[in-house]
């Protein structure tokens, strides 16, 4: 009896705690994102953990001092951005906000102080953390073009709060500050109001201050010093770079816990039209009702994308690359998704002459693409159709036969070029011959063999447009050249390789390590293992050559276990942009992320399932070291958000209009398309085990190939994937369910 009465008393306490215990709150998408990931770059760039609304015009973040290339390695901050956050190396310097106590110092590395993570607040929306030096508490939250600062002192006497720039600032009154920043041909305009008067003020110019003066202007125009100049004055460069810097201050007696707002509104048109921002955007102080709407807006943007099942730590992943993308409706333009968007870009390109297409003379320029080209035709394609497509076709024409294909160059068309045109290769340098065209880059190259890639690419997407308008000729002229891929590839090797004007292959030539800095002679900043598989608009074609299916797939086997002839340290002192390494397959740079869907054009679709998980599972994790690459704005995260879904459509080179199919690693993704639409992939027994596919419907109807249309994901549906442990090799491996080439199989 006495036993009974005690599994009573457990019982009823049990119930008892049940009934008084918080309940836990559901965690929401904008709850899972860390803008830490990829705080720490494993070798180039790390992410920026900025604060800022899904589509908005600024972004704020700390800004740590000295220079630490790995962000969330800093132990000190000297600053918070004003408008975009300070990246090492470029050729402005973002203004600036700070506070401080004690002395009146200016310089960044006198002003700095030290941090601690444990102690800090990120998220998309608002960030927070705590100056030790100072004992400042330091909030921030954005609007679309206002960012918003409170700062929580200590008692102290002298208080302060500096405004930086690489132009002008000027004291208005004693709540009010304007200021300047020059960024090559445009001024940004800052309207900046303080919640709390000031005792005094004063401004700087270097390192001299001016105490009682109400402004000061550079006469630098924010040029720094290059990464890779010693300074004159023998300082380390994170010392002698902030030269001609300028700014204001404010002087503050404040008591302990006294709170101090500053909201900054930026304009790029007029300082009239900042300070009509500020009315419009922050009209009153209200900090907290301005951070709750900026998440609002971020998790109306996340929630486009909705996810059930996997683990925390995938679903934080997931989230937080849908940040680094931009945001959702960002995402759903690179996946052709948001038609009103994508026609607005596409009439700008459409208004566009001869000397906007290129100027007169060669100048800097972007990569090895017309990403315009690529753009249209993949808009046309996926049936976005909403604007003058002659003109547009036009435009494509002039941009690849008159302006220079030549990597980082924008100008006309070089003997380089034209040979091309003649010969339907770009021819590489001779090894023992010094670089005779002027208009080649002295660092960037010729990078001979990626551009016949890309401009055989370019002229398959000028083909699909000139036969849709009609043009056979122009068609038959491009899709001749849209084969000139053929002309770099190596039947003897199975690789694409340089040959020189006279048509001989350079000898020798290894396809790991040829190519000297990032293999620029002959590719883009990786080496032939990857660009051999960068002929997206022919994989078939490229089947062909390798001799079938099964050579394909065996070549391509090889590749995630090819080692690097070298030292690995070596080989990446070689190749920096080519990390995340598995074998010679580079999953950090964004021309080789659709390498691993290529199996589903050679009939075993199973082992893209397999490695899909494997890229997923290893290269992307929930911390600093998190992101294996260059993020380049989100393109890192694009794959894994897609992948994660079981869907993936390469975005920087976008061919047919399909979506390959992969291995999901949520049970259920839905994507909302807007218009009361939405594309939702179930997955059926998923697990970290259960990554093969064994079966799949679309929309009820059984689906027995690894892909679908674009235009079935726009229309909206459900795409079941039924998954098992063990890979099911005849689900989508028949000839005809590859997914669309150009060349059919031999």
């Amino acid at each position: 009896m006495k036993n009974t009465n005690f599994i009573y008393f457990l019982c009823a306490l049990f119930w008892l705690a049940g009934c008084t215990s918080a309940p836990t709150q559901k965690k929401t998408s904008v709850d899972y994102v860390d803008p830490n990931i990829g705080g720490i770059g494993h070798l180039l760039v790390a992410t920026d953990p900025v604060v800022r609304l899904p589509q908005g015009n600024i972004q704020l973040a700390s800004n740590p001092w000295p220079e630490i290339y790995d962000r969330y390695l800093a132990d000190e901050v000297f600053s918070f951005s004003l408008r975009d956050v300070i990246r090492y190396g470029t050729t402005t310097i973002p203004s600036w906000i700070m506070a401080t106590t004690g002395k009146m110092e200016v310089e960044p590395s006198k002003i700095a102080s030290e941090y601690d993570h444990d102690f800090e607040t990120v998220t998309p929306y608002y960030s927070e953390l705590l100056l030790e030096d100072y004992d400042i508490n330091v909030e921030y939250t954005v609007t679309d073009a206002v960012s918003y600062y409170k700062f929580t002192f200590p008692e102290n006497a002298d208080s302060h709060i500096l405004l930086g720039s690489n132009s002008k600032f000027r004291i208005v009154d004693d709540t009010t500050v304007e200021g300047e920043e020059a960024q090559g041909n445009r001024t940004h305009y800052f309207y900046a109001k303080f919640s709390k008067p000031f005792k005094s003020f004063g401004a700087w110019k270097d390192k001299e201050i001016f105490p009682g003066s109400n402004s000061q202007s550079g006469d630098n125009k924010g040029a720094l010093v290059n990464n890779s100049t010693i300074p004159a004055n023998g300082l380390p460069y994170a010392q002698s770079r902030w030269s001609n810097n300028v700014g204001v201050f404010a002087n503050y007696a404040t008591q302990k816990d006294e709170q101090i707002e500053v909201k900054i509104s930026v304009s790029s048109e007029s300082m009239e039209n900042a300070k009509q921002i500020m009315e419009k955007e922050i009209p009153e102080w209200n900090f907290a009702a301005i951070k709750d709407n900026a998440k609002n807006k971020w998790t109306e943007s996340l929630d486009l994308f909705k996810v059930e099942g996997g683990t925390e730590s995938q679903r934080t992943i997931f989230y937080t690359g849908i940040y680094f993308s931009r945001g959702g409706e960002h995402l759903l333009n690179r996946m052709n998704l948001r038609e009103k968007e994508l026609v607005e870009r596409a009439k700008k390109y459409t208004t566009l002459t001869r000397s906007d297409l290129y100027p007169a003379t060669s100048t800097q320029g972007g990569m090895f693409q017309h990403t315009n080209i690529v753009f249209i035709t993949s808009l046309y394609l996926r049936g976005i159709r909403d604007f003058d497509i002659e003109k547009a076709y036009e435009n494509m024409k002039i941009e690849f036969l008159e302006s220079t294909k030549l990597p980082w160059r924008k100008g006309p068309a070089t003997v380089l070029d034209k040979f091309y045109l003649e010969n339907g290769f770009f021819p590489a340098k001779p090894l023992n011959k010094e670089e005779w065209v002027p208009e080649v880059h002295p660092h960037e190259l010729r990078q001979s063999v990626t551009v016949t890639l890309q401009a055989a690419y370019e002229s398959w997407c000028i083909a699909q447009i000139a036969k849709a308008l009609g043009k056979t000729d122009d068609y038959n002229y491009f899709i001749k050249h849209a084969h000139d891929y053929q002309n770099v590839f190596n039947t003897q090797t199975n690789f694409v390789a340089p040959k020189t004007e006279d048509g001989q292959w350079i000898v020798p030539f290894n396809p790991t390590i040829s190519g000297r800095q990032g293999g620029r002679d002959y590719f883009a900043e990786l080496n032939s293992w990857i660009y051999t598989w960068y002929i997206t608009h022919d994989i078939q074609g490229l089947i062909n050559l390798m001799g079938g299916r099964d050579k394909f797939t065996s070549k391509l086997d090889s590749l995630f276990v090819e080692q690097y002839q070298t030292s690995k340290y070596h080989f990446l002192s070689q190749f920096p942009d080519q990390t995340g390494l598995i074998g010679n397959y580079a999953h950090g740079n964004e021309f080789s992320r659709q390498i691993p869907y290529l199996y589903n054009y050679s009939g075993a679709p199973w082992k893209t399932q397999k490695r899909v998980r494997e890229i997923m599972e290893v290269l992307y994790t929930a911390g600093p070291l998190g992101i294996c690459g260059d993020e380049d704005t989100g393109l890192m995260s694009h794959w894994y958000i897609c992948s994660a879904m079981g869907i993936y459509a390469d975005p920087m080179i976008p061919n047919y209009p399909v979506w390959q199919i992969g291995s999901p690693i949520f049970k259920k993704s839905t994507i909302n398309l807007g218009d009361n639409k939405t594309f939702v992939i179930e997955a059926k027994n998923v697990s970290a085990q259960n990554k093969y596919v064994q079966s799949a419907s679309l929309n009820g109807e059984p689906l027995n190939k690894p892909w679908f249309e674009h235009s079935d994901l726009v229309k909206g549906g459900t795409l079941v994937l039924n998954m098992g442990p063990r890979p099911n090799k005849q689900w989508g491996s028949s000839p005809d369910a590859i997914p669309p080439s150009m060349s059919k199989p031999e």
